[in-house]
């Protein structure tokens, strides 16, 4: 199984030193079938003064950073290392109601995808319904 490192560098830059609200990082992918987290490493500058780990309502790894002072420049930089197994990634099965386009979602999966269908932009000519 290969192993894969992945790295990942944010950084902000400010004319002049400002303060940091709470910033939430997503940064860490999930332990699946197919693949195995094996080492993780976040390092953020300024220091924060507090983080903390939570997991959300669908099971993502947060961190949660809050910050003392004021600083001109702000970075994150996340790097994983993580076993993937081959998978063959055609080798999907499609729900039997969504084989015909259009198709529409059960009512049991809306609450989570509410957000995406939903319309961000006006559609006055209706070309996105056509």
């Amino acid at each position: 199984m290969p192993v894969l490192t992945v790295r990942h560098v944010t950084t902000y830059r400010y004319k002049q030193p400002v303060a940091f609200g709470e910033h939430r990082m997503m940064l860490r992918p999930r332990d699946s079938y197919d693949q195995k987290l094996l080492d993780t490493k976040l390092v953020i500058t300024p220091e924060p003064a507090d983080i903390r780990w939570v997991h959300d309502v669908f099971g993502n790894c947060v961190a949660i950073a809050r910050f003392a002072g004021r600083a001109h420049e702000l970075s994150f930089e996340s790097v994983i290392r993580l076993e993937q197994s081959a998978s063959n990634v055609l080798d999907f099965q499609i729900e039997e109601y969504a084989e015909r386009y259009p198709f529409t979602y059960g009512a049991d999966e809306m609450p989570d995808l509410m957000r995406s269908i939903e319309r961000q932009y006006l559609d006055p000519e209706h070309e996105v319904d056509r």
